[in-house]
């Protein structure tokens, strides 16, 4: 791997990879096949991971946790992505949420919201944004006050009162600690007029619908939630008041997460593709040995490691490198996801029937990188973002 690792980091991708290994992978599977999506949230294996310090390693060390930046986040979840994503990708739900608290949160936040999760091994959280009829208005900053998420959240004395829907946000039905997301002045642009409000997951006036039966990152749920007359104090405010697009800006404008799940599954599947084509015998011979398959080995390979050291590149421009713009975001993003399918397309070819047959982890990969093609907005939509930030200095 060419990139100047520490050795703590180096360390910790050891712990992640070892529990991946001995934990998640022998029961990964047969979570994956149960029927009802609401049996897959892999909450004892988070709970492991959490006595391991993987749960909180985002945290400040004055807080409890190592203060893990972007470049060892993505390292973890790169590593852990190879093995199994659904898990790995809980944990890192886990790293946003508590980078999101402790760098936007004030005092009486870190004293109540911060020591929650850091104490509490169960404790998961949720980025409660996405509406039914609002999804690509979120992300598109556009200036009409009628378009983007419509729930909610009117001042009552030292109280907002939220009322609204969610869906298809993650981890919503096991989460603790909801970042919802509500207008608090619909007469300005969504990006405006939205705050950040932290709310538990078990309060008076939020209820829960279907958990969603997902193609593919089954261990990584997503649900809807419901908000009816639910009262928030001002003190659980995240950030400002309609600032919320700022806090959420905090956790999501240098992130590698998606280039990370995206070429450590790819990864993960070329691996197998590799071992495959060593054993398996056509012609006379292993099919490694025909040019057609060395041919698609090496352009999956090439595709795959191109994306993580573009990915390398987003991390440490988001330490260190002041002129970073957040398109370089958005690229990784795009690019990994269609390296994602080109890697999904040879590792059909290379691996024939058995690829698709549920006794191989690619079968099981491969739903997994079709499903979160879209996370964080369309690769049509966030290239559309991107074009708006086209003046921004390189």
């Amino acid at each position: 791997m060419q990139y100047p690792f520490t050795e703590e980091q180096l360390a910790l991708a050891d712990l992640t990879r070892d529990f991946m290994e001995r934990e998640v992978a022998p029961v990964a599977a047969e979570i994956d096949r149960r029927l009802d999506p609401k049996d897959c949230y892999p909450g004892e294996l988070l709970n492991k991971a959490s006595h391991l310090g993987l749960r909180t390693m985002a945290v400040p060390e004055e807080h409890g946790g190592i203060g893990a930046d972007t470049t060892t986040k993505a390292l973890c979840l790169w590593t852990g992505a190879q093995i199994e994503i659904g898990v790995i990708k809980c944990l890192s739900q886990c790293w946003k949420m508590s980078n999101a608290i402790f760098k936007c949160g004030s005092e009486a936040v870190l004293e109540k919201w911060g020591k929650m999760f850091v104490e509490d091994h169960d404790c998961v959280g949720s980025f409660v944004l996405t509406e039914p009829d609002y999804g690509s208005d979120n992300v598109y900053r556009l200036n009409d006050p009628a378009l983007g998420l419509k729930t909610s959240a009117v001042q009552d004395g030292d109280y907002f009162v939220l009322n609204g829907a969610k869906r298809f946000t993650s981890l919503t039905s096991w989460a603790k600690i909801l970042l919802v997301f509500a207008r608090t002045d619909p007469n300005v642009p969504v990006h405006q007029g939205t705050t950040c409000f932290l709310v538990h997951g078990d309060q008076e006036g939020v209820s829960y619908g279907n958990v969603h039966d997902k193609l593919g990152y089954r261990l990584y749920p997503n649900a809807e939630s419901y908000y009816d007359n639910v009262r928030v104090h001002k003190d659980d405010i995240l950030g400002e008041v309609n600032k919320g697009f700022h806090t959420f800006a905090t956790v999501f404008r240098g992130s590698a997460e998606l280039p990370a799940c995206n070429t450590g599954i790819a990864r993960g599947i070329y691996n197998f593709c590799l071992q495959h084509a060593k054993e398996r015998i056509q012609g006379g011979k292993p099919i490694i040995e025909h040019q057609t398959i060395q041919h698609m080995l090496a352009e999956m390979l090439m595709n795959i490691e191109v994306a993580e050291q573009f990915m390398w590149r987003i991390c440490w421009g988001v330490e260190n490198d002041e002129t970073y713009t957040t398109r370089f975001t958005r690229y990784g993003k795009v690019f990994s996801d269609q390296v994602a399918l080109k890697t999904i397309a040879f590792a059909t070819d290379i691996l024939g029937g058995i690829g698709i047959m549920k006794e191989t982890p690619t079968e099981k990969m491969m739903r997994d990188l079709l499903t979160f093609l879209h996370g964080d907005g369309t690769d049509s939509i966030t290239l559309l973002r991107a074009a708006q930030t086209l003046d921004e200095p390189v």
